[in-house]
């Protein structure tokens, strides 16, 4: 039902046709569950893996918009709720016509005995 929608292969491509190739292909991709994102991807309109532009809007679909985890190009470092709260804010900002809040060059706090101390 769905075949008059699907589009070429995009991952891991025709290039990936053996089994020690699809191995190697999932080895180098592979990410873990624990953090479920990019699954929508965010970037420029040229490119073929994006699904939302900067501005969280569905590439090639009026009037809809993405403001979750899935858009992260790649997995954050930590937990997913701090970025994906940041994200929906962001997303609520534009959608508003809020402009950019000006940049803030703090700097991040590390515990002095964090070697040693519960994080």
């Amino acid at each position: 039902a769905l075949k008059p929608y699907a589009g070429r292969e995009i991952m891991p491509g025709d290039s990936v046709s053996s089994d020690e190739a699809l191995d190697a292909h999932v080895r180098e991709h592979a990410e873990s569950a624990y953090h479920p994102c990019g699954t929508c991807r965010m970037g420029r309109a040229d490119d073929k893996l994006a699904v939302v532009d900067p501005q969280c809007r569905v590439i090639g679909v009026e009037a809809l918009r993405v403001a979750d985890s899935s858009i992260f190009p790649r997995i954050t470092n930590g937990n997913l709720n701090g970025p994906s709260i940041m994200v929906g804010e962001k997303a609520a900002d534009h959608i508003l016509g809020k402009p950019p809040l000006p940049a803030d060059n703090a700097q991040p706090w590390i515990n002095p005995k964090w070697e040693t101390s519960q994080r």
